[in-house]
């Protein structure tokens, strides 16, 4: 009976500490300003949902033409949109907002706190993963209020508030699990704690809809049930429930999940809500098992006193990079130099405070960026720079293929600086010296500096391409090049400065990144990778909003230092 009772209490413990590390941490971040900038936008995404600005329409083709068939926006049908809508934005945004739960404790010294403390691991990382979830919720209340109070204006049908979040509580939820414990995944893992992982889990996060490629030309009974285990956001299911209501209208309908998006259609079907199969209900639990899972691996790989970082670990590469030959001024001296003794020792008195010239800062600049990045990175940028020049001679200018390289390199070069870009603007604030610069006499020039080094980097990747280009004059690709150099940096520094972090900058341009140059949406091909871009002046548009980016980032060094 004692054994049973100090197991009781000693779960009890646990679960209180488990309770108020989500509390602190979900307080913590409810303070933030940011946080309502996200809740606004979700707002007007609710919104966007009820006026038909995002439609989920069946895509039809009969005799080559396309014909979009969108639900009438009824109570039951909103909430389906609004349920995938809400997964597609938990899905895509919330690893970003999830993220760093981890890190705002080691910046501020709270680790070291709880390491002294009896919380064991799984309890600390748990309150997190819930704090996570409690996120998530916020974001899908937020939805959710405004999808109800939207139907109710713009509607069709009663505003029935049942089948408007059901559908958010069915389809967004578990996604809210599944992210969250990923997040927290990726926060224990040091090679993914950082830009590689926020790469890592925007392709992943891709990846896990190709599950969908598969129900294609086919109707919900014919899907295999290992796809419908797999899609993640609830797509098949809203499939299986509207697809009875399409073929009323469209009787030779030959299958196809619906889409979502700015789909323009006059063609209508009527969904009026029914009874789920059991499958959507036991597909959609069953994402909260892989969640756990994960929580449990974050656990296992958790170091509660992770060890400070050495200037050593970072490679010979990183240390090669430290002796480039810039000029770094008279206190380069040696590191392994005999230290003078304390008589010896003096202060010189500053008599100018123009001795250091730009240049010299520019040069300090890009030995930052360039230093402290794994191996594989510098291989990566080499083979980028000098692929082009090595099949540019060893083929001739007549004779080389320019399509591969500009369809592939040329993208790849303007994304792989995105480790450098990402600290630009933030670096001073993680390494608590914004104070200092702020009080220098060139703060302003600081700026321009970091910026330029940003430059150089891109130039110096995408260098071999535009040898390539004007080898075998290709002059009309140099102005995707430009804006490629120019807006990566310039988007950096606007968004680090005025967010104090690199996550708004590295989702943004990844997404522009993967859907205009990767994906060739000339409205966004800003590197020119599609010939349509570069006739309707795309890149052009890119390189003036660059100079826009770059003049508002200049504008908050300004105000900062007054």
């Amino acid at each position: 009976m004692r054994t049973f009772r100090e197991s009781t209490n000693r779960m009890g413990a646990n679960m209180r500490r488990l309770y108020h590390i989500a509390r602190a941490d979900f307080l913590e971040r409810v303070r933030s300003r940011r946080l309502l900038v996200v809740l606004a936008v979700i707002a007007y995404i609710g919104y966007l949902v009820n006026v038909g600005q995002i439609e989920l329409a069946y895509q039809v083709t009969d005799s080559g033409t396309i014909t979009n068939y969108r639900g009438v926006n009824t109570a039951a049908f909103v909430g389906l949109k609004a349920g995938l809508t809400g997964s597609a934005v938990v899905l895509f945004g919330g690893f970003y907002l999830m993220k760093n739960s981890l890190e705002r404790d080691r910046l501020h010294n709270v680790d070291q706190l709880v390491a002294s403390t009896p919380v064991s691991d799984w309890a600390y990382l748990a309150g997190k993963w819930l704090s996570n979830i409690a996120l998530g919720v916020v974001i899908l209340f937020t939805l959710g209020f405004a999808t109800i109070a939207n139907h109710a204006i713009h509607g069709v049908g009663p505003t029935n508030p049942v089948p408007l979040l059901a559908p958010l509580l069915a389809f967004a939820f578990p996604v809210c699990l599944l992210v969250g414990a990923v997040s927290l995944f990726f926060e224990t893992v040091k090679q993914l704690n950082g830009t590689l992982g926020n790469i890592s889990y925007i392709l992943l996060a891709t990846f896990s809809l190709a599950a969908l490629a598969s129900a294609q030309n086919s109707l919900p009974g014919a899907v295999p049930l290992s796809t419908k285990a797999g899609d993640i956001m609830g797509h098949i299911s809203i499939y299986d429930l509207t697809v009875d209501s399409l073929l009323t209208e469209v009787p030779n309908y030959s299958g196809g999940t619906p889409s979502i998006g700015t789909l323009d259609g006059t063609e209508t079907f009527r969904y009026d809500g029914g009874s789920w199969p059991v499958w959507i209900y036991l597909q959609r639990a069953g994402l909260s098992l892989p969640a756990a899972v994960i929580v449990l691996a974050a656990t296992v790989l958790f170091d509660r006193t992770p060890s400070g970082k050495s200037s050593e670990s970072a490679g010979w590469i990183s240390r090669l990079v430290s002796v480039l030959p810039f000029d770094r001024g008279d206190d380069a001296a040696d590191d392994e130099a005999e230290p003078p003794s304390t008589s010896s020792l003096s202060l010189t008195p500053v008599k100018d405070r123009n001795a250091g010239s730009f240049t010299r800062l520019v040069a300090a600049e890009v030995r930052l960026a360039l230093r402290g990045h794994r191996w594989w990175w510098y291989v990566g940028a080499i083979v980028l720079a000098v692929s082009p020049i090595i099949s540019l001679v060893s083929a001739g200018p007549s004779d080389v293929e320019v399509a591969p390289f500009r369809n592939i390199v040329l993208p790849l070069a303007f994304v792989w600086p995105i480790f450098i870009w990402s600290e630009m603007g933030v670096r001073t604030v993680k390494n608590r010296m914004t104070v200092l610069v702020l009080s220098s006499k060139y703060a302003e020039r600081q700026l321009i500096a970091e910026w330029l080094a940003g430059v150089v980097v891109a130039m110096s990747i995408g260098g071999g391409t535009l040898v390539l280009f004007v080898s075998t004059g290709q002059t009309g690709l140099l102005l995707g090049y430009v804006s490629g150099i120019l807006f990566g940096p310039s988007l950096a520094i606007m968004t680090g400065i005025w967010s104090r972090s690199s996550w708004l900058f590295e989702v943004v341009y990844l997404m522009v990144w993967y859907v205009g140059p990767l994906n060739r949406a000339v409205p966004l091909d800003f590197v020119g990778a599609t010939t349509a871009s570069i006739e309707t002046g795309v890149p052009f548009l890119f390189i003036g909003v660059s100079l826009a980016l770059f003049g508002t980032a200049v504008f908050r060094r300004k105000a900062e230092v007054k």
